[in-house]
């Protein structure tokens, strides 16, 4: 299925490449559908936000391995998956 992406959406890419995030566009893309995956995953009530400064996070906290970066996204999500399923529901 071909995909075109906005040139605001291909700067926002590049961008993150060229920080050193990722290896390649194809790469960051790659990642960004596993986010949406994990987003829109059941039981999962963050925010477009929360998502987006789990990114952030990511990609500010400097070079991980791959590994390491799938670690931290695993971890991260499941602490974030913990603390929604012990707020109280009104």
């Amino acid at each position: 299925m071909p995909i075109q992406l906005t040139p605001e959406q291909e700067q926002r890419i590049q961008a993150i490449v060229n920080a050193g995030a990722y290896p390649s566009p194809q790469a960051a893309l790659d990642a960004a559908v596993v986010a949406v995956e994990l987003a829109a995953a059941s039981g999962f009530e963050g925010s477009q936000r929360d998502l987006e400064d789990l990114l952030l996070e990511g990609v500010a906290s400097g070079e991980l391995s791959e590994e390491e970066f799938w670690e931290s996204v695993d971890r991260d999500t499941n602490e974030m998956l913990a603390s929604y399923k012990t707020v109280p529901r009104a």
